[in-house]
């Protein structure tokens, strides 16, 4: 964490033409194995959550971490009237 505050190296920016692609690849692989059980309508809203998949994907692939990086540690409250949780 400390290298991405300190100015660490920044992933190239993904551009509009890889992702497009990438929507493209995924969408006709789910076309070919379901496209015969979708309608035309289904078929465009598979096209749309693929995107926002990719979309995502992108954005979590952006985040840099370094070997160090740990995830937060989950808050849990201590309440001495209660059994202790695991």
């Amino acid at each position: 964490m400390a290298d991405r505050e300190a100015g660490g190296a920044q992933p190239p920016a993904a551009s509009p033409d890889s992702a497009a692609a990438e929507v493209a690849a995924l969408f006709a692989l789910v076309s070919a194995r379901y496209g015969g059980r979708l309608d035309a309508r289904q078929l465009e809203g598979v096209r749309k959550a693929i995107e926002a998949i990719v979309e995502q994907a992108r954005a979590v692939r952006a985040v840099r971490l370094g070997n160090a990086d740990e995830p937060y540690p989950t808050f849990r409250p201590y309440r001495a009237d209660e059994a202790p949780r695991p």
